[in-house]
């Protein structure tokens, strides 16, 4: 029984991989990821707005200071005094790269074009061994229309693969007017793997002091059913990895995602809430399943559900639609 697998180029013993949340942001609990059985990890997510302001907060600082003499540099603090988020950001990829046998892969959320690529970068140098861009926009503005935002999306990973050195991911959520479309432009912009999807986390309103809250709502296994269908219509026209996130909880979780075409299967609800040990869970399960079923390899798993390869593939469309309404019990 094999359940080796290939994403953005690297050769992973199994599908599993644990994707950017707190477990991912130290150094100990990636070990423990790894002991675990994760096949690769994603780092948390590095946001270019904390890292400019952090810039900016510096910059203003040593400026108030530039018109003094010389002979008063010694009132300048120590730098090693402040713990930067840039330095702890990098410092992670550096001591993940020493101590894992397993692939780092950066995720990178960026806003401006040239901090896309700026940061990209830096994030290479210190070692990660593949970039997740986290395509995270909420297209609020009125006067933005859609295929502007398209267009930024596309040259946003045109001008991040030609700029680093590594392979490229590209994490994006599903609300586009033609994802199919978008999914294609995507990887023909140069994106070696798509990651769906993306979630988008909203704030509640509490109506007793009217004010927003942050909300967190993990997922469950009913969250698996949009990434996988995409998954399934787009496996017979790219040749680009997939990777489904949100919704993977049990081995039964993975055994669908990987029919219906994903090379590779992310989890964080189901780490949060379990544990890293809970990779053993899903990897022996997803084992045992497939020996139940003959399945010697994960290669004549992944796509055997695609949309190209089952009997009734109009059921991922409109079919579906009219006949769950069609079959509902009238009382």
């Amino acid at each position: 029984m094999s359940l080796a697998t290939r994403y953005l180029g690297f050769e992973l013993a199994n599908p599993f991989i644990a994707s950017a949340s707190p477990l991912t942001g130290k150094l100990d609990s990636l070990k423990g990821l790894e002991d675990a059985g994760a096949a690769a990890v994603v780092l948390p997510s590095v946001f270019e707005e904390q890292l400019r302001r952090e810039r900016e907060a510096i910059d203003t600082f040593t400026a108030l200071n530039s018109d003094m003499l010389t002979e008063a540099q010694s009132f300048f603090p120590d730098p090693s005094l402040y713990e930067r988020e840039s330095h702890r950001t990098l410092g992670l990829i550096r001591s993940a790269r020493a101590s894992l046998d397993i692939p780092v892969i950066a995720s990178l959320n960026g806003v401006s074009p040239d901090g896309w690529i700026l940061f990209a970068k830096e994030l290479v140098d210190a070692g990660a061994q593949a970039i997740e861009l986290n395509l995270y926009h909420i297209g609020s503005d009125p006067a933005v229309c859609g295929q502007e935002i398209e267009a930024r999306h596309e040259q946003v990973v045109r001008s991040v693969r030609q700029a680093v050195n590594v392979p490229v991911a590209v994490k994006l959520g599903p609300w586009f007017s033609s994802f199919a479309n978008m999914a294609h432009r995507i990887t023909e912009a140069g994106a070696d793997a798509l990651v769906l999807f993306n979630r988008f986390y909203l704030p509640e309103i509490n109506p007793e002091d009217l004010t927003l809250q942050r909300t967190l709502h993990l997922s469950d296994s009913e969250d698996l059913l949009l990434p996988m269908s995409w998954i399934a219509m787009l496996r017979p026209h790219l040749t680009a990895d997939l990777a489904l996130t949100g919704g993977l909880h049990r081995p039964l979780d993975a055994v669908k995602a990987l029919m219906a075409g994903a090379n590779a299967v992310m989890t964080t609800a189901a780490l949060l809430k379990n544990g890293p040990r809970h990779l053993i869970t899903l990897r022996e399960g997803l084992e045992q399943w497939m020996n139940a079923k003959g399945y010697a390899n994960l290669d004549e798993l992944i796509g055997c559900m695609s949309r190209d390869r089952v009997p009734n593939p109009d059921l991922f469309e409109r079919t579906n639609y009219m006949k769950l309404l069609d079959s509902w019990p009238m009382q």
